[in-house]
């Protein structure tokens, strides 16, 4: 699939907001509405581009991931795939990568979901299943199976 992960920069800033918004503001808009000037300022305040993985396809930029280790578990805090470039494998690409280093670690593997992001089928299929859920998100957990 010739897929490549750099770090990103602060030059990804206005690309990733605006990847942010192309692939989220729906989402957004349906659960709690959309303020530009709220969701720009949390944006670059909470999510700078230097902690952003950001994934290339024959070196043109296609996606971004954001992960922190919390300690006892990993935590995808966002995962953004350019909406031209989805249904290519490119997702699933990045959470078996995800996966990989959650086995190693030995953690758990977990993340969000807006209820109205009709993207939790995928993380189904990828073996995540929803340990808690509230008003807006699910929550859901991948765990490696141990085998006898």
């Amino acid at each position: 699939m010739n897929l490549q992960t750099r770090n990103g920069i602060n030059l990804d800033k206005e690309w990733l907001y605006t990847l942010y918004c192309t692939t989220m503001k729906t989402y957004v808009e349906k659960t709690w509405g959309w303020d530009e000037d709220f969701q720009k300022n949390a944006f670059e305040t909470h999510l700078l581009p230097e902690r952003f993985h950001i994934v290339m396809k024959s070196s043109i930029d296609v996606g971004a991931y954001l992960i922190y280790d919390k300690g006892d578990h990993v935590w995808l805090e966002m995962l953004l795939i350019n909406p031209e470039m989805q249904n290519q494998g490119i997702g699933s690409w990045i959470i078996h990568k995800l996966q990989n280093k959650s086995k190693e670690a030995n953690k758990p593997l977990q993340l969000s979901v807006i209820k109205v992001n009709p993207v939790q089928s995928f993380y189904d299929g990828l073996g995540f299943s929803i340990y808690d859920e509230d008003d807006s998100f699910y929550y859901m957990e991948w765990t490696q199976k141990t085998q006898c």
